[in-house]
């Protein structure tokens, strides 16, 4: 599946953009806004045919990502690892996943 990665404005305009992809991870909409509130995130979208199917915060100072979410739709087709290897070139270094996602593996 052929995705692409983008990076987004923290804006409360934007952020609301996201509802389809975390309408079914209401806790993570709270996060987003929370990220809002504190600046220190960058926030990432990935795009397939013109839609978003996954977001992610990352560390404003670090390529530490927070959490990512893909979209029910596309979970399972392997968006989630194409996302951060295209997240990673976008920054030009490899983005560490939090511990507890690297402990699960």
């Amino acid at each position: 599946m052929p995705i692409s990665v983008q990076a987004h404005p923290l804006s409360p305009e934007e952020c609301q953009t996201f509802e389809q992809v975390l309408r079914d991870d209401p806790e993570y909409q709270q996060k987003l806004q929370e990220a809002q509130d504190s600046g220190d995130r960058r926030l990432f979208a990935a795009h397939f045919n013109g839609k978003r199917v996954a977001i992610a915060l990352i560390e404003k100072n670090q390529p530490v990502m927070d959490w990512m979410v893909v979209h029910p739709a596309t979970r399972g087709r392997g968006v989630g690892r194409d996302f951060v290897r295209l997240i990673s070139q976008a920054l030009g270094e490899g983005v560490s996943l939090p511990a507890h996602c690297q402990q699960a593996q």
